[in-house]
């Protein structure tokens, strides 16, 4: 049997979806992280986030009482042992806000990054377990293709 195509059939663009599905389409690889950074935007607007996700093109930050940043505004956003790297606002849901980076970062520095928040996470499930509290999610996923 044929297939036929719908009028209206096509995807519907950016503007079309909601705020969920634009927070999961995906251009690069994400790796999942914990790592606090401080974001300043150009005006001098400063605030403290959790970087959630990242990849070369770009990072995932979850913040709490922070008002909607501007996407028209260079953000800095500063991770402990990472030079500040200019990034854009390119989505908002909620508490998580999906940056890219002005200039994509070096495959081997998003490597240590990701490293970082591992040793960091099993330095605090050390410290919990010795505690009797030894109650952490599950690492993320570190899909790397060496």
């Amino acid at each position: 049997m044929e297939r036929q195509e719908q009028p209206g059939g096509e995807q519907a663009g950016p503007e079309g979806d909601d705020a969920a599905a634009r927070a999961d389409r995906r251009w690069a690889l994400r790796r999942g992280i914990e790592l606090t950074a401080d974001v300043t935007d150009s005006t001098g607007f400063a605030f403290a986030a959790r970087v959630i996700e990242i990849s070369e093109e770009g990072c995932r930050l979850r913040t709490s009482a922070v008002p909607e940043l501007n996407r028209d505004l260079v953000h800095q956003i500063k991770v402990t042992g990472l030079e500040p790297v200019d990034a854009y606002v390119v989505w908002t849901n909620g508490d998580d806000v999906g940056l890219t980076f002005g200039a994509p970062l070096d495959p081997v520095t998003v490597r240590s990054l990701v490293t970082k928040s591992l040793y960091a996470r099993l330095s605090r499930r050390m410290a919990r377990s010795a505690q009797g509290l030894d109650e952490l999610p599950p690492l993320p996923p570190f899909p790397f293709s060496d």
